[in-house]
């Protein structure tokens, strides 16, 4: 029995060695490999977007960093820029219409948190808009996720009115 245990231990010892798992390896990409699945990844994302559209009774326009907005209600104050205090109720919600958040926030527009699909939305209103946003996944929460509510790589729908700017 004494012998036994000094075995056991070493054993336990050797199976804890922190070797790598040759079965699971990690494939080292070039840049120009990751540039290009990145541009596949958007592209792909961009296509679920445009059909998403297409089948919705909304008109959307698009901007330069593939952000879409459609207008519910165009306001009529000041317009929201980067060192303002914008107070929003919110609305956000998966591409297939599975609530993750709501509520109303208060951001500094540009220091802030908030992840830059929102920060760039906020900018094109003005107090007392309603607008409706889509969001893909590298102006949101990316791969990753946030944890919680949002899975990784989602494309997200966003409804925000603006209450007040200061």
């Amino acid at each position: 029995m004494r012998l036994l245990t000094p075995i056991f231990i070493l054993l336990i010892i050797a199976g804890c060695q922190n070797k790598p798992d040759n079965r699971s390896a990690a494939h080292n990409r070039t840049e120009s490999e990751l540039i290009e699945l990145n541009k596949a990844l958007i592209t792909q994302d961009r296509t679920v977007i445009t059909d998403y559209i297409k089948s919705s009774d909304r008109t959307y326009s698009e901007t330069n960093t593939g952000l879409w907005y459609s207008v519910l209600t165009e306001g009529t104050g000041g317009t929201a820029k980067t060192g303002n205090n914008v107070t929003f109720d919110f609305e956000c919600t998966l591409l297939n219409g599975s609530p993750c958040y709501s509520g109303t926030q208060t951001i500094k527009v540009g220091y802030s948190g908030t992840e830059s699909g929102v920060t760039e939305g906020l900018q094109l209103m003005q107090e007392g808009s309603d607008y409706l946003f889509i969001i893909p996944p590298y102006l949101a929460y990316g791969h990753t996720g946030d944890g919680d509510r949002i899975p990784g790589r989602s494309i997200l729908i966003y409804r925000i009115r603006i209450k007040d700017i200061s």
